[in-house]
């Protein structure tokens, strides 16, 4: 093989390594001083995923569903809230995970299929 044919199958395959991966974080709030709230509760909860053109347990090739899981995650949020009696979550913790049997699947399916797991875990405070 040629040196500019290697180049070019590892310049390819760079861009197209480098495009798979996809970061979004959305509603972030900073607050310079420290609120004052009181604490309801804590809360853990887990929410199945199931997602298409990516892998499991995170990053999503073209960004297909890539917000599919955010209405979800807000539902679930504001439903703890309100089960609790609060006005609001601080310290909230999103964390994508997939098992070996998610991977293994997302693996089979070429990533056409990415199920997973969403854990969001916090305090409920009013």
């Amino acid at each position: 093989m040629r040196p500019s044919r290697i180049i070019l199958l590892f310049t390819i395959a760079a861009v197209a390594l480098a495009s798979c991966t996809t970061f979004k974080a959305t509603g972030l709030a900073v607050s310079p001083a420290e609120q004052k709230y009181a604490v309801l509760g804590n809360f853990s909860i887990q929410i199945p995923v199931t997602e298409f053109l990516g892998s499991s347990g995170g990053s999503k090739l073209l960004n297909v569903t890539a917000n599919a899981t955010d209405p979800a995650i807000a539902a679930a949020i504001q439903q703890e809230i309100k089960a609790k009696g609060g006005t609001g979550a601080v310290n909230v913790t999103i964390v994508h995970k997939a098992s070996f049997f998610n991977l293994l699947l997302n693996g089979l399916t070429l990533g056409i299929y990415a199920p997973g797991t969403v854990e969001v875990s916090g305090i409920v405070v009013k």
